[in-house]
C-alpha cells in the first residue's frame, strides 16, 4: 500500500497529470493541449524520432507536389507556344486522311459569324476567332512592295499566334486602320528600320503598323501550315470588313483546353457545326489529334503519380503515427492506472493520447513545411526545375496531417481509455 501511495504522489507532482486532473474540473482545448504538450516533452527522445519521420514525409510529399506543379505549368507553358492545342475549321469536308480540299476551300465560304457564336461556347474552348482572307499585296511603295499571308480577325485571333511579339502592341477589335506585320513582310519592307508607327497599303487602303512578330523559328505554322506564321499580317477584323467588300469567315481558329479530352471536346466541336449548317457536312476540323492525346496523357499520368504519392506518404505517415502511439499505450499504461484512479475519466485519456497524436502530426507538417520551403527555394536556384509551393498545398499539408492524426490517433486513444485501472496499477 505504502509503494501506491508513492507512486500516487509522484502522479500527482508529475505536471502532466496534475494539468490533467485539474482539466477533469472542467475541459478545455487548450488544456488539453497544454497536457499533451507535456506528456511529449516528457518523452523528448521518441517524440523527436516520431516527429522526425513525419518532418521527412512531409518534406518530400510536398517538395515533390512543388516540383510536378512546376513541370505541369512549364508542360502548358509548352503546349501554348507549341500550338498544339489549336484548332482549325475550314469551309469544306476533309478527305479520308484528314486533309482538306483545297478546291473547295477557295469557293463560297460556308462558315458564318453564327459557327463562331455556337462554338464559342463549347465548353473547353478558352479562345475563338474568325478569319477573313484578304487578297492583294502589302506595299509600302509603287516599288516596294512584299508577299504577306493577310488575315482580318480579332484580337484573341492574334494572340493564339504562337510567335509573340517583337515590338509594339496587340490591337483591339475596335481599332481602325491598325495592322500587325508578321516578321517575314517587315523584314521586306523596312529592313533593320523600325516598322512601328509606319504606314503600309493592304486593299488599297492605307494601315498602321501597331506591332511585329518575332521570327517563328522553325514553327511551319498554325494546324499543320495552313497558316504559314512568318508571312501573316493581321487587320481588325470589324474595320476589314467593313472597308473590304464581299468579306466571309474563310477560317474560324479556337483555342482548346487540354485539360478537356481531346476526343470529346473535337466529337463536341463537330456536332456543333452539324446544328449550325442543319446537317450539312460542309465542314472540316483540322487539329494536331496526336499532339493533344500525349498532352492528355502526360498530364493524367502527372496527376495520377501525385495522388499515388500522396497515398502513400499518408499510409506510411499514420502507420507510424500508430505505432508510436500504442508504444506509448504500453509504457504509459500505469500512469493511465494512476490518473484514473485519481480522478481522470475515460473521455479524459482518450483525449489525451488523440491530442498528442494530432501535435505530433501537426509539429511534424510545420516542420516539414518550412524544410520544404527551403528545398524548393535551392532547387529552383541551382537547377532548371522552378518548383511552386502554393499556400493552397501547405494548407492541404497541414490538414492532411491533422487528420492523419486523428485517424491513427483514435486506435490507441480508445486502448488507451478502455484500460482497467486496477490491472493497469499491477502493470510492470
Amino acid at each position: 500500500m505504502a509503494d501506491v501511495n508513492d507512486e500516487l504522489q509522484r502522479a500527482w507532482n508529475h505536471s502532466g497529470l496534475r494539468h490533467t486532473v485539474r482539466s477533469n474540473r472542467g475541459f478545455t482545448l487548450g488544456s488539453q493541449a497544454k497536457s499533451a504538450y507535456l506528456a511529449l516533452r516528457q518523452n523528448g527522445l521518441r517524440s523527436i524520432l516520431t516527429v522526425s519521420g513525419i518532418v521527412i514525409g512531409v518534406m518530400a510529399i510536398t517538395t515533390l507536389i512543388a516540383i510536378l506543379t512546376g513541370v505541369k505549368k512549364q508542360i502548358n507553358e509548352q503546349v501554348d507556344g507549341l500550338g498544339a492545342n489549336l484548332v482549325m475549321v475550314v469551309p469544306s469536308k476533309l478527305d479520308d486522311n484528314g486533309q482538306p480540299n483545297f478546291a473547295a476551300m477557295a469557293g463560297i465560304s460556308t462558315l458564318t459569324p453564327a459557327d463562331v457564336v455556337a462554338l464559342g461556347r463549347v465548353p473547353g474552348v478558352t479562345r475563338i476567332s474568325p478569319v477573313y482572307i484578304i487578297s492583294g499585296t502589302i506595299s509600302r511603295s509603287k516599288s516596294q512592295q512584299a508577299s504577306a499571308f493577310v488575315v482580318a480577325t480579332n484580337r484573341a485571333g492574334v494572340q493564339m499566334n504562337p510567335t509573340p511579339l517583337a515590338t509594339g502592341r496587340y490591337f483591339s477589335s475596335n481599332e481602325k486602320r491598325v495592322c500587325i506585320l508578321g516578321y517575314k513582310p517587315a523584314e521586306d519592307l523596312f529592313g533593320n528600320t523600325p516598322a512601328v508607327g509606319k504606314f503600309v497599303t493592304i486593299a488599297g487602303f492605307k494601315w498602321k503598323v501597331v506591332g511585329v512578330l518575332a521570327n517563328p523559328q522553325g514553327h511551319g505554322g498554325i494546324s499543320g501550315g495552313m497558316m504559314p506564321l512568318s508571312t501573316l499580317a493581321y487587320l481588325p477584323d470589324r474595320e476589314a470588313t467593313r472597308l473590304v467588300k464581299g468579306c466571309e469567315v474563310n477560317r474560324i481558329v479556337l483555342q482548346t483546353d487540354y485539360k478537356h479530352p481531346a476526343d470529346g471536346l473535337i466529337s463536341t466541336l463537330n456536332s456543333t457545326l452539324m446544328k449550325t449548317h442543319h446537317g450539312n457536312d460542309d465542314f472540316g476540323v483540322i487539329t494536331q489529334h496526336k499532339a493533344l492525346a500525349m498532352v492528355d496523357k502526360l498530364v493524367n499520368m502527372v496527376q495520377s503519380l501525385l495522388v499515388l504519392i500522396a497515398a502513400i506518404s499518408l499510409f506510411v505517415a499514420g502507420i507510424g503515427i500508430m505505432n508510436i502511439m500504442l508504444v506509448t499505450v504500453t509504457e504509459r499504461t500505469r500512469e493511465i492506472g494512476i490518473r484514473k484512479t485519481v480522478g481522470a475519466r475515460r473521455s479524459d485519456i482518450f483525449v489525451q493520447f488523440l491530442s498528442e497524436a494530432v501535435m505530433l502530426s501537426l509539429t511534424g507538417a510545420l516542420i516539414g513545411l518550412i524544410l520544404s520551403a527551403g528545398v524548393c527555394a535551392l532547387i529552383a536556384r541551382y537547377s532548371p526545375l522552378v518548383p511552386l509551393l502554393s499556400p493552397q498545398l501547405s494548407l492541404f499539408a497541414m490538414f492532411t496531417c491533422c487528420s492523419v492524426g486523428v485517424v491513427f490517433g483514435v486506435t490507441p486513444a480508445i486502448r488507451a481509455s478502455r484500460l482497467d485501472p486496477i490491472e493497469a496499477l499491477r502493470h510492470e
